[in-house]
């Protein structure tokens, strides 16, 4: 196939992806907000909008997972040593979370500062700041590899 025409075909369904999620989206807004009365938001939560909605947002991630999963495949044929490189680094940020998870924390709802009807189970708080932890050192790593990465090199040479 032409490099122009898959150009051409993957901004067309970029566009198109685009469009219908925006006017999804339109659909969201356009419904019942919190100042409504509770029968019109269970309404809206159990009509079709609402199901569209959801039943797109699921094929997006699921069409996503699934050509992150071909782009892997596809570079490890194409470029084996990067793309191996890569598939360690995030077993790594894998690794990294789940000691995080391990680790916990201290949080509670109430050194939140959680509302009464916002309150979380610990286990989402455990889990988020796992995440936000190994989100955290990955940027202060890449930081770090962005700062003094230039450095080392000169130091080598």
């Amino acid at each position: 196939m032409d490099t122009k025409k898959l150009n051409l075909y993957m901004s067309i369904l970029k566009i198109g992806l685009v469009a219908i999620g925006v006017i999804l989206s339109l659909f969201i807004i356009g419904g019942p907000n919190m100042e409504s009365t509770v029968e019109a938001q269970e309404t809206f939560r159990e009509g079709s909008s609402m199901s569209l909605v959801t039943s797109f947002t699921g094929f997006i991630i699921f069409a996503s997972i699934g050509l992150i999963l071909l782009f892997f495949v596809v570079q490890l044929i194409t470029n084996p040593k990067k793309t191996v490189l890569s598939i360690i680094g995030l077993l790594v940020a894998l690794v990294l979370y789940l000691i995080f998870l391990m680790i916990g924390t201290s949080d509670t709802n109430e050194s939140l500062k959680l509302l009464e009807d916002v309150q979380v189970a610990q286990g989402t708080i455990v889990s988020s700041s796992a995440g936000l932890y190994t989100v955290i050192t990955g940027v202060v790593l890449a930081l770090l590899v962005a700062v003094f990465g230039p450095l080392m090199g000169r130091y080598r040479k």
